[in-house]
């Protein structure tokens, strides 16, 4: 299949992007890495009138810590994947990102595809979504009437829905930095290696002096519109001894808390099941990494 006709916009400033955006936005859609992108406009699963090319943009494609503020990191909405893989910063600063990075595709693909496509396609089974959910990431969206933040679960609306008007564009994600005794685990179950996830958790456990849970945020997705915060089983956790135990009937309490799809290929039982496993597979590993940080 060839891809529709289009008007074809490569601004080359963010002044030019916003105008391009202001005029078009209604019509028009925007080529980041493409590796989503294309393949639907081959099918004609898409047929824009506009594509704004975003990859002559420049300051669109950094990692870089805040200089106001040392427990932050912000990554350009242009950084491709594989950079974000590499970074020795955001494997310092924000191992869970990149964990899940190295979930997404394969290295080919990575090289190309960049965070901001992945955000902003909300495909339901994509493993960046799930992490930014879990990080509490901060998505700044840009366009010419200003800037706005929105959280994770403000910004994914829907299977392939986000809440960015026609005239914005993601512009970049801003990240905290996680305490150094912070364990971090991604586990996603798949067909094979590089596909979407059946199912996926991402886990942020915190110990406190005792080694008990300061803090856990529990993220499934898989199965579900977007990707499911799972506060009652964090609520278990907290303030609680990480046995064993107590992780098992967390991801039992997770699984029970999500309403995944019944499909005719994996109904919803089973579903919950590949959660469930996934769950405690990365509370298991995060506690692990957890303790270890703490006996440092």
């Amino acid at each position: 299949m060839k891809p529709p006709i289009v008007r074809y916009i490569a601004p080359e400033s963010e002044d030019e992007l916003l105008a391009a955006l202001g005029d078009h936005g209604d019509e028009a859609r925007l080529l980041a890495g493409g590796q989503s992108l294309v393949p639907m406009l081959n099918f004609r699963l898409l047929h824009p009138s506009v594509l704004i090319d975003l990859n002559n943009v420049p300051g669109l494609s950094f990692i870089r810590e805040e200089a106001a503020d040392s427990r932050a990191l912000t990554i350009g909405a242009m950084t491709r994947q594989a950079a974000i893989e590499d970074s020795e910063l955001v494997s310092a600063r924000c191992g869970l990102l990149g964990k899940a990075v190295r979930h997404v595709a394969h290295r080919t693909i990575r090289n190309r595809g960049t965070i901001g496509g992945s955000l902003s396609l909300a495909y339901p089974a994509a493993e960046l979504p799930a992490a930014m959910t879990a990080l509490g990431a901060g998505l700044r969206l840009r366009s010419l009437r200003g800037d706005r933040v929105l959280a994770p679960e403000e910004f994914f609306l829907g299977a392939l829905e986000t809440a960015l008007e026609p005239d914005e564009v993601l512009a970049a994600v801003h990240l905290p930095v996680l305490p150094a005794t912070a364990g971090t685990a991604f586990v996603e179950i798949a067909r094979r290696h590089g596909d979407y996830a059946l199912a996926a958790a991402a886990v942020v456990l915190t110990l406190d002096t005792a080694g008990r849970v300061g803090q856990a945020r529990l993220v499934t997705t898989g199965g579900t519109q977007t990707p499911t915060r799972c506060k009652e089983a964090e609520a278990a956790l907290e303030g609680a001894a990480p046995t064993p135990a107590l992780l098992a009937e967390a991801a039992r309490a997770a699984a029970a808390e999500i309403d995944p799809i019944d499909d005719p290929q994996i109904p919803a039982a089973y579903r919950r099941t590949l959660i469930e496993t996934s769950a405690r597979r990365a509370l298991l590993a995060a506690q692990e990494e957890a303790t270890k940080q703490h006996a440092r």
